[in-house]
């Protein structure tokens, strides 16, 4: 599995979805094969097969897993707004794809989900500006093309089959305390709500403490009184955690009928695809139809149709449920199979177990194990419905003609159709009687990419030494988006779970919708001179008419050229020199910012029977203008020793100007802020590919290959007066553009020290000072890549993939809950005699006072009829400089970093770098002369491991890519990763 680099007569698919021969190239293109992936099973989503393929493509899926989103960046493209995308256009088979960014609350993906592995042909990533010039606005943050499987024309059908099957096991990264539980400190209490040990006393009883904050005391087994009135062991529950979920599976079988003949050939696959997620209820379908169709209709004219179906179907995708798994922590002797029997109460009409009987009056438990587990996860995955159908059509028709020698003619059109429904059905969980409940919410969109495209070129060779190749031509575009959705209001239904807006206790419903459309168009040129097959000149441009800016700015050219100069036919080289390119290449391209961006739009409303019309958040620009990127690369293309070793260097230098910023503006104006063109963002990187295969006989073959990636996007300049724009984030830790600096540094505020550097302690705690803020990571990589190998012995052959980055950091809430909740391992320390806790009492003013020893005698003026033993004393100095003297409890210490939303301390955004065994597998091919013998063509048996181990990773407690999004740089939801293992079948006969 690797990029294919330099094939000394390879052709390759370019922009436009033109063919051209890849020594002939000026520009840096990483191509993937199909079959370079075939053996790692079928992802739920193909994308997420690419981890470490191709220098420059950064890969990072969300917490979801799969079957979320992934987001996916070229050569970290980067912008100041945070509604800009930096995704790069997704093209198949000469159509550009819908696409959007995702998160993870009961997230569905989006169409790039719907793509399946068995039908891929290639990916091809145009990485630089010069290779993504011909797509003008949509490719200045580079272009994937997509190559579905094609029919063959040799005689006769074939038939492939391929059947997979994985399994995926929880991989549960955090590192819980399992000493003590849930509950408070006495100090936190008033007298005689915890005796001497701690114990919550309910009815003269040592008791479950009804709360989530894992404060209380040790859990030693005895026996004590337990929220629904049965006595039962104090005992830690170390995977109580890990229970909430369930193993997952993947199900895939593909079956493909390919033929044809002189004239042309087709292929049709089908594909079903079953996904059972690790989470509670959730389970995802998909059936995926394709038609791939070429025939010649004449000697002159050709014919090509590609046609995509899928149709998706996801039940009950999680929520974040942040609270119950994040912010306030589970009790560490909660037992999970017992709430499972308390969810559905099966002697009264099965309605939540907590509703009946008065139980959440009479069975204290903290809310966060009643509403949030109980209710929120398992009552809402169990019980109710949250359903998305999506219905995803990618057609493309192509015709050929060769007009004259050397002139042809194409013509390519298609779309990219996407609805969406989404229903979701929450049952009454108490009777109508004992109030209101339930609820019906029903949402319907469909969005379609229109994409018509003409190109007339020429192709001659001019004379021995001289080659020609022209074209010019033309697209057009329009993208339509339209929703509607209806709700039932808060009171809910007349009658129990009839899922009915006639149903609504109140009417009307709520509604809402909204539409939208833009049009391009688009003309385009190319000319590329050859001399003698080694040096290459070629000169491009496009100039787009986009409907999304003012008309005094929404035409925009983008130029590009590039040289290629292969040395190794131009000049004598040594033997052991098989070949050898050096290229370079310029362009400007840009991108204009998001639909109704840039226009005066107003919403309509209604209010009392008047029709009013209010002004969006911001304030139009007058003469917004397009982003621009201006790029220049530099590369070099060797190959060694009969090409057993392979490699390419990359170096690019580029500066994105005219960048979008939001300024606030007065609120006096009506808005909030307003739009301009600014600032300024320069890029530099290196790209290094190396290929080898070290060792090769006529039964062992080993292939490797490694690739390296860094890129340093920096803010050159701001608008006037501007020195730090802010990227995302309001309070606590941000993401930050400073002027001459690294672009997304995170900042936060730095706790309060003196002039030599030392803590300042006020009231016994540490705290961060609100007037200063500092710097400590970024959110971009310094250097990514991957390590890929290929060991082959007779039918045999062993894959394993190796990615790796450096130099990111990543906020992560759930570290710092943990801590806050008392649920980490490290809030051990000081809660006892044991762990280093210091003697105290508290007197009758609630003050704490150290005491000598842990045998000391209660004070006379102790509040408490008992002392206590987990104290402790920050080191640091007091506001007067001297030694801090003050004691508070463990859970103070430990409690400080409970803190809301993103109030961050700088010890709680943590470097993210790791080295992560991705996969490996084993795959044995059975011999020809076996597979003659029973008339198959091929017949390959695969095991594999997916999302195996993280060699070296910095991030504790979570995954290293459990991003609560494809677009932010946060974690709040300790959703764990799973590790799949399976086989697959492939067979052609």
């Amino acid at each position: 599995m690797h990029e294919d680099v330099t094939g000394l007569n390879e052709v390759v698919v370019t922009g436009l979805n033109i063919p051209r021969a890849r020594k002939a190239l000026g520009y840096s293109q990483g191509t993937v094969k199909a079959e370079q992936l075939e053996n790692i099973g079928s992802p739920v989503n193909a994308f997420s097969a690419l981890y470490g393929q191709v220098a420059g493509l950064k890969i990072t899926g969300t917490a979801l897993g799969p079957a979320g989103g992934i987001s996916i960046n070229i050569r970290n493209a980067v912008a100041l707004y945070e509604g800009s995308t930096n995704r790069p256009l997704f093209v198949i088979d000469g159509i550009p794809m819908l696409d959007w960014q995702t998160d993870i609350n009961r997230s569905t993906g989006n169409g790039l989900n719907d793509l399946n592995m068995d039908d891929i042909a290639s990916f091809d990533v145009l990485k630089g500006a010069k290779a993504a010039v011909l797509y003008g606005s949509q490719g200045a943050n580079g272009v994937i093309l997509i190559t579905t499987k094609s029919g063959t024309k040799k005689r006769g059908f074939g038939v492939d089959v391929n059947l997979t099957h994985s399994q995926d096991r929880v991989w549960l990264m955090q590192k819980f305390q399992n000493e003590f539980g849930s509950g408070f400190p006495a100090a936190w209490v008033n007298p005689g709500v915890v005796d001497a040990e701690g114990f919550y006393q309910k009815n003269g009883v040592q008791a479950y403490y009804p709360t989530n904050y894992n404060f209380g005391p040790k859990m030693d087994g005895r026996q004590i009184l337990w929220y629904d009135s049965v006595m039962r062991p104090y005992v830690a529950q170390p995977d109580n955690i890990r229970n909430f979920y369930r193993n997952g599976y993947t199900s895939s079988a593909n079956v493909a009928l390919q033929g044809g003949g002189e004239n042309g050939g087709f292929r049709v696959s089908y594909t079903r695809k079953d996904y059972k997620g690790i989470f509670e209820g959730f389970k995802l379908h998909d059936n995926n139809f394709t038609f791939n169709g070429n025939i010649k209709i004449t000697s002159r004219v050709n014919f090509k149709l590609v046609s995509t179906y899928a149709n998706t179907f996801n039940h009950n995708s999680p929520p974040t449920n942040q609270d119950v798994f994040v912010t306030y922590g589970v009790p560490r002797q909660l037992s999970t199979e017992l709430l499972r029997t308390q969810v559905v109460d099966p002697a009264n009409d099965n309605y939540f177990w907590w509703a009946m009987e008065n139980r959440q009056t009479r069975y204290p438990t903290g809310g966060i194990v009643r509403d949030g587990l109980a209710g929120n996860y398992f009552w809402n995955q169990m019980q109710n419905d949250y359903d998305n159908t999506r219905n995803h059509f990618i057609n493309s028709a192509t015709i050929d003609v060769d007009i004259a020698k050397g002139f042809k003619f194409q013509l390519l059109g298609g779309f990219d159709w996407v609805t969406n429904k989404n229903e979701q059905k929450e049952k009454l969980r108490r009777p109508l009687s004992m109030g209101e409940g339930g609820r019906y919410y029903l949402y319907n969109s469909t969005d379609v990419y229109y994409n018509g495209q003409a190109i007339v070129s020429y192709e001659k060779q001019l004379s021995p030494n001289y080659s020609l190749n022209a074209f010019v031509g033309g697209v057009i575009q329009k993208r339509t988006s339209e929703w509607t959705s209806r709700n039932t209001r808060s009171d809910g239904f007349i009658t129990r779970d009839w899922f009915s807006f006639s149903n609504a206790k109140t009417t009307p419903v709520e509604s809402n919708g909204f539409r939208r459309y833009s049009l391009l168009y688009g003309a385009f040129g190319s000319v590329q001179i050859g001399f003698k097959e080694w040096l290459y000149l070629e000169l491009q441009g496009r100039n787009d008419w986009s409907s999304i800016l003012p008309p005094a700015n929404n035409s925009y050219f983008y130029p590009g050229a590039s040289v290629s100069w292969i040395f190794s036919e131009a000049l004598k080289m040594p033997d052991w020199v098989s070949f050898g390119k050096f290229r370079v290449s310029w362009a400007d391209v840009g991108r204009p910012g998001p639909e109704y961006f840039a226009n005066n739009v107003y919403d309509i409303g209604n209010y009392g029977g008047v029709i009013t019309y209010a002004p969006r958040g911001s304030r139009p620009p007058e003469d917004l203008k397009p982003e621009r990127k201006r790029e220049v690369e530099l590369g070099l293309e060797t190959k060694f020793l009969n090409s057993r070793l392979g490699l390419e260097v990359n170096y690019y230098n580029g500066n994105t100007y005219d960048q979008i910023m939001g300024l606030s503006v007065p609120p006096s104006s009506g808005f909030g802020d307003t739009k301009i063109n600014a600032g300024q963002i320069s890029h530099s990187g290196i790209e290094v590919f190396i290929n080898a295969t070290p060792f090769r006989t006529s039964n062992f073959n080993w292939n490797t290959v490694l690739n390296f990636h860094s890129d340093k996007p920096k803010v050159k300049k701001l608008a006037q007066g501007i020195t730090t724009q802010g990227l995302w984030g309001m309070s606590g830790a941000r993401v930050v553009a400073v002027e001459g600096q690294p672009w997304g540094q995170v900042v936060v505020r730095p706790y309060k020290v003196n002039e030599n550097g030392e803590r300042i302690v006020e009231g016994g705690y540490y705290s961060t000072d609100p007037t200063k803020e500092e710097v400590i990571g970024k959110v971009l990589p310094d250097i990514a890549g991957g390590f890929n190998n290929t060991v082959s012995y007779k039918g045999f052959s062993l894959d394993f993939n190796i990615d790796y980055q450096f130099g990111s950091t990543l906020v992560s809430q759930t570290n710092m809950y943990m801590v806050g909740n008392g649920s980490a391992a490290s809030t051990t320390a000081y809660r006892d005699e044991a762990h280093g806790g210091l003697p105290y009492y508290i007197n009758n003013s609630s003050t704490l006072v150290l005491l000598p020893s842990h045998t000391s005698a209660v004070p006379a003026d102790s509040k408490y009829p008992f002392i206590m033993h987990d104290g402790v004393i920050l080191p640091g100095v007091q506001p007067d400089g001297k030694p801090n003297e003050t004691i508070i409890t463990a859970a103070d210490k430990h409690s400080y970093y409970w803190q809301t939303f993103m109030d961050i301390q700088p010890d709680i955004v943590y470097k993210n770098d790791y080295i992560k065994l991705r996969n490996i597998v084993l795959t044995y091919e059975l011999p020809k002369k076996i597979t003659n013998r029973i008339h198959f063509d091929r017949l390959a048996v695969s095991l594999f491991a997916n999302n195996l181990w993280y060699i070296y990773k910095t991030m504790p407690n979570v995954d290293a890519e459990a991003l609560n999004g494809t677009n932010v740089f946060y974690e709040n939801n300790a959703f764990p990763t799973t590790r799949s293992y399976g086989a697959s079948i492939r067979a052609s006969f």
